[in-house]
């Protein structure tokens, strides 16, 4: 049997290096990374993977293999400084992306996008609020279009609040419970964001990754939420890591979302396997203060 090439655009990411981590086990798998490292890291390589530097708008230049899925996760992912950089924002959510798209129909590789569950956040309303949810739930329509227009094959998969080895906990791109982890081993006071009532579905990345990669063979469509269906609030989370925290004045991100679609749990079977205490209390016991 001769391999199957699949793409992952975002293979050094936190999520993106998950979902090469598993595609990796069937050895017939040849996986190349397109990735800008603009969040991602060479230390999230993984051997056996072909890691090419370079943005998802340039999708048909650096890559001249005809993949047989493409795992788009190589888009900016952040809230607060979405507001920022828009510039930066729209050249890879929407610039990029469109190319991802084109270069899907054109090629007819399978397009598994990565979503945000912001689209579901306050009536869909939330899609308005900042430059990051407003490209992404954009790009679910573009999606969606291109599968009505052109016959795209393709799956979409919302992300939940992504957490577990290789999160990001440093600058300003850093995830939170990889930032509470950091203060909590400099022996810091964890910062909370006003009100610090604000809910969260913390999903681990493993979980994440096989529910992408199910929706990749099993799925068709939109509507594939991957989420704990368990909500913390974000005190809850500071209090778990059972050390001072303190409030401070900010962005305290998206609304809490709404109800989401049931497709990846109906129809693939997929589940969460960790839940986010669980996972604080293994981490305070490996690193006692």
């Amino acid at each position: 049997m001769s391999p199957r090439t699949i793409l992952v655009t975002g293979g050094a990411g936190h999520v993106g290096s998950h979902v090469i981590e598993l595609l990796l086990h069937d050895h017939q798998n040849h996986i190349i990374s397109l990735d800008n490292y603009h969040n991602g890291s060479e230390t999230n390589h993984l051997c056996g993977a072909e890691y090419r530097r370079g943005h998802t708008k340039d999708i048909n230049a650096l890559i001249p293999e005809t993949p047989e899925l493409v795992f788009h996760l190589g888009e900016y992912a952040r809230i607060a400084p979405s507001k920022e950089e828009p510039d930066v924002v729209f050249e890879a959510n929407t610039i990029g992306t469109f190319a991802v798209a084109e270069f899907c129909r054109r090629r007819g590789s399978k397009l598994v996008y990565a979503a945000s569950s912001t689209k579901f956040a306050t009536e869909g309303q939330e899609r308005h609020k900042n430059p990051y949810s407003f490209t992404k739930a954009n790009n679910v329509d573009l999606i969606n279009n291109y599968g009505n227009w052109y016959g795209l094959n393709y799956t979409i998969c919302y992300f939940f609040n992504a957490y577990g080895p290789r999160e990001n906990g440093v600058g300003k791109y850093a995830t939170l419970i990889a930032k509470f982890e950091q203060a909590y081993l400099r022996g810091e006071p964890l910062t909370i964001v006003k009100p610090g009532t604000q809910m969260r579905n913390f999903t681990y990345v493993g979980d994440l990754a096989r529910g992408m990669v199910l929706t990749a063979v099993f799925g068709h469509g939109d509507g594939y939420a991957l989420n704990n269906t368990q909500a913390y609030s974000i005190i809850e989370i500071a209090k778990a890591f059972g050390v001072p925290f303190r409030f401070i004045d900010g962005s305290p991100g998206r609304a809490e979302s709404g109800d989401s679609p049931q497709k990846a749990r109906e129809e693939l079977g997929w589940e969460t396997t960790v839940d986010i205490l669980d996972y604080i209390s293994d981490f305070v016991r490996a690193h006692p203060r």
